[in-house]
C-alpha cells in the first residue's frame, strides 16, 4: 500500500472518530441581558527604574443564563458551565499595555510558580505611566487604567 494512501486513510479514520465522539451539549450558558465584565487592576502608586513592580488584577463577570443549545444565537460566546462570577487574581490572564509605549517591560507569567497569577512590570526610565490590561476571557474587555510614578534609582 502506498504510504500516502495509508496516511490519508489514517487521517480519515481519526477524523471520523473525532466527529463521532463529539456531542453538542443540550444546554449552554451565555451572557444574560444585564451581563457585565469588570476587570480591576491594582498597581502601586510608585516604583523605581529597573526594578520589578507587581501587578494585580481581579475579574467579575455575569450574570449568565442557561439556554438550549438549539436556541444559541449565531456568534454568541457560550460555555458548557458558567465561568466563575468572581476571580481574585487574573493578572496572568491579561495582555498588559502601557502609555507611553516602549518604556515598560512586562514579565511572562510565572512558569516556575504555577500557583501564582501575579505579573510584574519594569520601566527603563523615570516618568508617569498609564497601565491597563486587555481581557479576552470570558468575554473581551478592558480594565481600568492605573497611573504609576517611576522614579530614578
Amino acid at each position: 500500500m502506498d504510504i500516502r494512501k495509508s496516511a490519508l486513510n489514517t487521517l480519515i479514520l481519526c477524523g471520523g472518530l473525532t466527529l463521532g465522539c463529539s456531542r453538542v451539549p443540550e444546554y449552554v450558558f451565555i451572557p444574560a441581558d444585564e451581563y457585565k465584565l469588570v476587570v480591576e487592576i491594582v498597581v502601586p502608586p510608585r516604583g523605581r527604574v529597573d526594578e520589578w513592580v507587581p501587578l494585580r488584577a481581579m475579574r467579575h463577570s455575569g450574570p449568565w443564563k442557561k439556554i438550549p443549545y438549539s436556541q444559541l444565537p449565531p456568534e454568541t460566546v457560550w460555555f458548557v458551565l458558567p465561568p466563575s462570577a468572581s476571580e481574585s487574581e487574573v493578572a496572568d490572564n491579561l495582555h498588559w499595555m502601557s502609555e507611553p509605549p516602549g518604556v515598560a517591560r512586562f514579565d511572562l507569567p510565572r512558569q516556575t510558580d504555577p500557583g501564582s497569577h501575579q505579573r510584574y512590570v519594569m520601566f527603563s526610565r523615570p516618568g508617569t505611566y498609564r497601565l491597563w490590561g486587555d481581557n479576552a476571557y470570558p468575554t473581551p474587555g478592558k480594565s481600568n487604567v492605573a497611573t504609576i510614578l517611576i522614579q530614578a534609582k
